[in-house]
């Protein structure tokens, strides 16, 4: 009996809905966690590049850059690409690509926070369902003991569990990569000065 119960459970919308967001919520997180692996730089080592006087003509930043892509060397490639530049069109340039590279950083927070957000008011609608099939069962037997409820209330305190379990490592995760995130767009801020004072006219 408690074996179809669950199945049933798992069949209703509430539960498909909120193990479809659990599903897209790992695949953000790993997707994220990803690309901050790839993007991980010694930046130490490149700032002390920007800021050493140009006497190879920048075949030794080249070299450095061309070894990996991250989106603090893609900064750079385009900094070296255009300083030839007036600095305020340098400047305008260089803002616009670090804007671009923050948005690649954190467009995949905005479905993670979402989901964080809504995973538990879906838990909570399938809570309100189980009470209110809880109810009817007591309605339609009068005499209705505790076997009649037992199904609608366990669904409303699995839907409970259920969208918090959604949630909450979603929050976690969001909290997380979003911090990461913001570190990276300060790291992307401060090369940008960088190659401004470097490469402007």
């Amino acid at each position: 009996m408690m074996l179809n119960n669950l199945t049933e459970y798992f069949l209703n919308p509430t539960f498909i809905i909120l193990a479809l967001m659990s599903l897209y919520s790992v695949t953000v997180m790993l997707n994220q966690a990803w690309y901050l692996y790839a993007s991980r730089e010694d930046l130490p080592a490149l700032l002390q590049m920007l800021a050493a006087e140009n006497q190879d003509g920048d075949k030794g930043l080249k070299a450095f850059i061309g070894s990996r892509q991250t989106p603090h060397r893609r900064l750079v490639g385009e900094g070296l690409k255009h300083q030839a530049r007036q600095i305020e069109a340098l400047s305008a340039l260089l803002d616009e690509e670090t804007k671009g590279l923050r948005w690649e950083a954190e467009h995949r927070l905005a479905a993670l926070g979402t989901i964080a957000n809504v995973a538990p008011f879906i838990g909570l609608f399938g809570t309100v369902v189980g009470v209110i099939r809880a109810f009817q069962a007591i309605a339609v037997k009068a005499s209705a003991g505790p076997s009649v409820v037992a199904s609608g209330i366990a669904e409303a305190l699995i839907s409970t569990a259920a969208g918090l379990f959604v949630a909450v490592p979603a929050v976690i995760a969001y909290n997380y990569f979003l911090k990461r995130s913001r570190k990276l767009s300060l790291e992307l801020g401060r090369i940008a000065t960088l190659m401004v004072h470097r490469g402007g006219n």
